[in-house]
């Protein structure tokens, strides 16, 4: 009798598997979004991480740039508004049109965080942990 395996015990133990690799995808669902893409370490657009005394510095406008990213979307911003050319060749329409595709992407991921599933998400793994 001592080999007969508890098929209940057993089920318990694969359901509690199950469930612990769901609140892994969850807390890693959180994390990406909440951590990684807002990161305050790195620049928004281009990743590159700032230094120090950069990390706690104000920044203008609604993204945390570096100094080479802030100047593209300045100028991104002023064609947009003013019309016109960029005094740079390589400001193309590909580079207009990759800098509305990028705002369009951080609006996305804005409406997504703020989204009701996305916060019940982010509830669900605050009380589970």
């Amino acid at each position: 009798m001592s080999k007969i395996i508890d098929i209940e015990d057993r089920l318990k133990l694969e359901q509690k598997k199950k469930a612990k690799v769901e609140k892994a995808k969850k807390i890693e669902a959180v994390r990406k979004i909440l951590q990684c893409t807002r990161c305050l370490a790195r620049c928004l657009k281009c990743g590159v991480q700032f230094e120090t005394h950069e990390m706690y510095k104000r920044y203008k406008g609604p993204f945390r740039f570096c100094s080479s990213c802030q100047e593209e979307y300045d100028e991104f911003m002023l064609i947009k508004k003013h019309g016109g050319e960029s005094p740079y060749y390589w400001h193309n329409r590909a580079w207009l049109r990759m800098w509305e595709t990028w705002l369009e992407y951080q609006q996305a991921l804005k409406e997504y965080g703020e989204s009701p599933e996305f916060i019940t998400l982010v509830r669900e793994v605050e009380w589970d942990t």
